[in-house]
């Protein structure tokens, strides 16, 4: 069930990869630009059911003796998918070099469900601090410390490390294997590329690296491969498309 829910944060905002392994070597921290904001839109057949945007910081921060990328993400559902209410927002601070995370905030307003969460990560010692916001005494309050896995990463670092990564230089069937840290405990998937792609999005042709997540057999998507993402081609290699055959219908997921 918790990666039934993992995949179902994919669809909202988009953040499914975590890479701590790969197979090939090259990678491009500059492809992480301050100021850069990218916005999406969701649909679930002709209806309007979402946006989500990402957006890095101009500036720099210094989390202890690290200079760090402040990433902010925000999804939420619109027209008849209001119904649900759903008003999130993650905040990554994320290591310059490394692109590992040292905090992460979740701010999650999903009906009537409300979490107020803060992350902190410890990567010498490897383990990871969560403190959960309580109403009554107005303050964060320790939930756990974790172990992790080494070189962690939340889901906005590993989608950020993803777009680092040199996918020109990967062929069709190679696999990325992805390890991170989501709620609770620690997650593990495979994707497989699936070679390039031209898109038309909004008039605009755009060549794509494809990339199919491996999904186990659930009760929410349907079919072999039900998701598939499609990132630019360029040196950004920026989201501009993402797929899920769902049992109540297809979910599509577009840079605007």
């Amino acid at each position: 069930m918790q990666k039934v829910k993992l995949y179902l944060v994919i669809i909202i905002c988009f953040l499914s990869f975590n890479v701590v392994a790969r197979t090939k070597p090259d990678s491009d921290y500059g492809n992480i630009i301050l100021g850069e904001n990218l916005s999406y839109t969701a649909h679930w057949g002709i209806l309007n059911i979402g946006s989500a945007s990402t957006s890095i910081d101009k500036k720099l921060y210094k989390i202890g003796p690290t200079m760090c990328s402040r990433i902010e993400v925000r999804g939420q559902t619109n027209g008849i998918a209001k119904l649900f209410n759903v008003q999130d927002k993650w905040i990554s601070y994320i290591d310059t070099s490394t692109i590992q995370t040292y905090k992460s905030i979740r701010e999650i307003r999903e009906g009537s469900y409300e979490l107020n969460e803060i992350a902190e990560f410890d990567h010498i010692n490897k383990k990871a601090t969560v403190k959960v916001f309580d109403k009554n005494s107005k303050a964060f309050q320790l939930k756990k410390i974790y172990d992790t896995p080494e070189n962690i990463r939340d889901i906005i670092a590993g989608f950020m490390f993803l777009r680092t990564i040199n996918l020109a230089a990967y062929v069709v069937g190679d696999k990325i294997t992805i390890n991170g840290f989501y709620e609770d405990e620690g997650y593990k998937v495979d994707i497989v590329y699936a070679g390039k792609e031209i898109l038309t999005i909004d008039n605009y042709i755009v060549s794509c690296h494809k990339l199919r997540p491996i999904i186990p057999k659930n009760n929410v998507f349907e079919g072999r491969n039900p998701v598939v993402v499609w990132l630019s081609d360029d040196n950004s290699q920026k989201v501009v498309k993402l797929q899920a055959k769902m049992l109540v219908g297809n979910i599509i997921i577009k840079l605007k």
